[in-house]
């Protein structure tokens, strides 16, 4: 199997074996999945996986990982599931021996939970062993939903509940059951456990109680009530990023300072051009440095290839990583243009060195023009080799002399006025014209590098390409459209900082350690307070929808801060025990405050108003003003308002977080697969045609005019009244959370909070392209200061440019 599946990245393998190859998998933003490949012998098995796979993408329980993704059509069929952390059900009996008393009763009562969740959706699981029980952080949870056909259906299920129990009761050496005794003695289950475990094993199929049976009677029985089943010790199951980041905070800065290098050569491109792993020897990793860089490299080696993130030869063990790890994805986005120069480049020195330096294979012409640029401007992490730096420097000294013999050529041949006529035109035209171009492509190429997370200091240094050299790719750099017309940038973001803007964009919250600071966005980013945060660590924070409170989520508790007062309230109701991907949000009336962790499905709502629970067990998406509700519960999903509530059928298979209403409160808009699509409460699309694609999270602007699409990296806006996609923009990646979209009163400005802190500013009014963009940066921006021309241009001399 390659590092790809359709568009997963794939890790490790994470089953024991059999006819279902169950992968660790990344999708494009980073998002761990579990990512399973049947063996499919002929059409009967694939007809019958389809049915199972569909019947499984109705399921809806927090005990069960959610079916996410299905593809049978391709070679190799495979199907994506949400994937759960912690150990599974074998390796903790394993490990810490069989379960007894109220463990037993509690781990009986989360199966059985999960199984009718699965059979009352029509669906059945088909493998229930001891592999398909993860015990997450917030219980046990089932996987491997959808990947087995029918197995034998509901009963067959059920038996393999029975023989689950067994396991766990007596591990891997349980003897047989007989009428629910063990024929060897030792009988470790309680008699209510032992009678249903009896009656699950029977041999005949009907006469099995049913799983919502089995759970009826659990129940009944207290043990079954007395909290989760939590694994035995703390979960140890990073994803692949943290796996990384973890080895890279354990290194020397030396050696972390040669990570990116060894990292970024052992990644190239494929003949589509999209990210690759390939391998590198040790001896090319090495070759050209000195002693002390070659000893760093070497611990970096040794560091990453304990991880098993690293193989033997040197080659990143898993094409994963390179979307799993934010550090890495942000060296990629800013060397990916040039992963294909600087491996010719290196190949080439390589290659001379080999040959005893022969002056034929230095780079000459184009090659070395582009070798040359991408060198002195385009790389950011990269650094050259001295045995890379050797061979560029020769190839230079090698056009000189080639130049050099050309004029004394022609001072043969003509007059020595002419010459020195030619000479001076030479050097004073020629020469300075091909360094001016060469500096004009840096600083355009040092232009699009930066644009998608700062495209004030984009366009400036596209001016600044232009007014070097009026060539092509300054022009470009200069005129290019781009709808993000500010930018600010939290300047105490770190890799842990949470930030959090308010609806109308107006205000920023940043929460680094235990130090809240708030920006006004509108004054550029003035600073408006710094307050201490809580005392314990904080998962998410959201704004109320009138930008008054700020909510903080911590572990145990959760806070909410007065934006007037200054004041940080009393602890209140729950937080978010679970790591990962974790958001808050308020409904839109204010009253209601939410907060969910998205690998562990951990999810509340609280009555901020009562002071209690609300939408327990449930998935809820409100509307304006908190007087309308659409709880999703498959076929019995309904639409809940004061005192009454009517079924909403038609919610059945809908998605619950990628769905919002509309400020009129009478319709929602929906992120399905095949688009977005705008939906009354009856069901009936409002509209003839969806929107696409269709990522991420949604909201509307205030009027209902704009609807607006975010997911980690991009922002899209529809205009609804004709249909038409007026914004379409990169921004910065966030590792473990979509981007936030805010719109202005007036509908016309966009502010989008993307990666570490950066909030970008979108003209929605499509303004037209200026006739003369170097006059119009002036006015508006200003040329670069000589700080930024040093920090950005470094090679070359400041010049003024407006």
């Amino acid at each position: 199997m390659t590092d790809r599946l359709g568009g997963y990245w794939l890790g490790a393998r994470l089953d024991g074996g059999g006819q279902v190859v169950v992968r660790e998998a990344y999708d494009e933003s980073g998002a761990r999945h579990a990512l399973g490949v049947p063996w499919l012998p002929d059409a009967d098995a694939r007809a019958r996986l389809a049915a199972s796979a569909e019947a499984a993408e109705h399921v809806r329980s927090l005990s069960v990982a959610k079916l996410t993704a299905v593809c049978l059509d391709g070679e190799p069929p495979y199907l994506v599931s949400e994937y759960i952390e912690g150990p599974t059900l074998r390796q903790v009996v394993e490990r810490h021996g069989p379960y007894a008393g109220d463990d037993l009763y509690r781990l009986a009562a989360a199966t059985a939970t999960a199984l009718a969740a699965v059979h009352e959706a029509g669906a059945v699981h088909g493998a229930l062993t001891p592999e398909k029980v993860v015990l997450g952080a917030e219980g046990p949870r089932l996987v491997g939903l959808g990947l087995a056909g029918d197995g034998g259906g509901p009963p067959a299920d059920v038996h393999a509940w029975g023989r689950l129990l067994v396991f766990a009761a007596y591990g891997p050496d349980a003897g047989r059951l007989d009428g629910g005794v063990r024929l060897d003695g030792g009988e470790r289950f309680e008699r209510p456990l032992r009678g249903l475990v009896a009656a699950a094993l029977r041999p005949d199929p009907e006469r099995r109680p049913s799983a919502r049976q089995l759970l009826m009677s659990l129940l009944d029985v207290p043990q079954s009530q007395q909290g989760r089943l939590l694994p035995p010790e703390p979960i140890d199951d990073p994803p692949l990023g943290a796996r990384a980041e973890a080895v890279y905070a354990g290194l020397s800065p030396a050696e972390q300072d040669l990570v990116p290098d060894v990292f970024l050569r052992l990644v190239g491109l494929d003949a589509e051009g999209a990210d690759a792993v390939v391998s590198a020897g040790r001896d090319e990793l090495v070759a050209g440095r000195g002693p002390d860089e070659v000893a760093a490299i070497d611990g970096v080696l040794a560091a990453y290839g304990e991880a098993g993130l690293i193989g033997e030869p040197p080659a990143i063990t898993h094409g994963a990583l390179l979307r799993a790890w934010p550090r890495l994805r942000e060296w990629l986005d800013g060397e990916r243009a040039g992963l294909a120069v600087h491996r010719e480049l290196a190949e080439a020195a390589r290659r001379w060195e080999a040959g005893g330096r022969r002056e034929s294979q230095l780079f000459q012409g184009e090659p070395l023009d582009r070798a040359l640029a991408w060198a002195a401007g385009a790389r950011r992490r990269v650094t050259l080799s001295a045995g890379e730096q050797t061979f560029l420097d020769e190839g230079l000294a090698n056009a000189r002399r080639r130049a050099r013999r050309r004029r004394t050529v022609m001072a043969g041949l003509l007059s020595a006025a002419m010459v020195a006529v030619l000479l001076a035109l030479w050097q004073r035209g020629v020469a300075d014209e091909r360094l001016d171009e060469t500096m004009a492509r840096v600083a355009a190429s040092r232009a699009e590098a930066l644009r998608v997370a700062d495209p004030v200091t984009a366009r400036k240094l596209g001016l600044a390409a232009w007014s070097l050299a009026p060539i092509p790719e300054s022009r470009r750099a200069l005129a290019a459209h781009d709808p993000a017309v500010e930018v600010f940038a939290d300047p105490h973001a770190g890799p842990r900082t949470l930030h959090a803007i308010t609806a109308d964009g107006a205000t920023l919250a940043a929460l680094d350690e235990a130090t809240l600071r708030l920006y006004d966005l509108n004054a550029g980013g003035r600073l408006l307070a710094t307050t201490g945060g809580p005392a314990q660590s904080v998962r998410a924070m959201a704004w109320s929808p009138d930008g008054r409170t700020l909510a903080l989520v911590g572990v145990d508790r959760s806070y909410l801060y007065d934006l007037r007062t200054g004041i940080l309230g009393r602890p209140f109701g729950r937080g978010l025990g679970a790591p990962g991907e974790q958001s808050a949000w308020f409904s839109p009336g204010g009253g209601l405050l939410f907060a969910a962790a998205r690998q562990s499905g951990e999810r509340w709502a609280w009555d901020l108003r009562a002071g209690r629970a609300a939408y327990v067990g449930e998935y809820a998406v409100i509307g304006p003003g908190d007087r309308v509700a659409l709880v999703f519960d498959g076929k019995d999903s309904q639409i809940r308002r004061p005192g009454r509530a009517s079924p909403a059928p038609w919610l059945d298979r809908m998605p619950w977080e990628y769905t919002t209403f509309a400020p009129d409160g009478v319709r929602v808009a929906i992120a399905e697969e095949t688009g977005i699509q705008i939906y009354g409460l009856d069901g009936v699309p409002t509209h003839n045609s969806r929107y696409r694609p269709s990522p991420g999270h949604l909201r509307f602007s205030w009027d209902g005019r704009l609807l607006v699409s975010t997911d980690s990296d991009r922002v899209r806006v529809w205009r609804l009244d004709h249909g038409t996609r007026i914004a379409d923009r990169q921004v910065p990646a966030a590792a473990d959370r979509h981007a936030q979209a805010a719109i202005s009163a007036d509908g016309r400005w966009l502010r989008v909070l993307a990666g570490r802190g950066t909030v970008l500013t979108i003209d929605l009014a499509a303004p037209s392209a200026p006739a003369r963009p170097e006059s119009w940066v002036c006015e508006r921006y200003g040329p670069l200061s000589a700080a930024e021309w040093r920090r950005h241009l470094p090679e070359v001399p400041y010049q003024e440019t407006c």
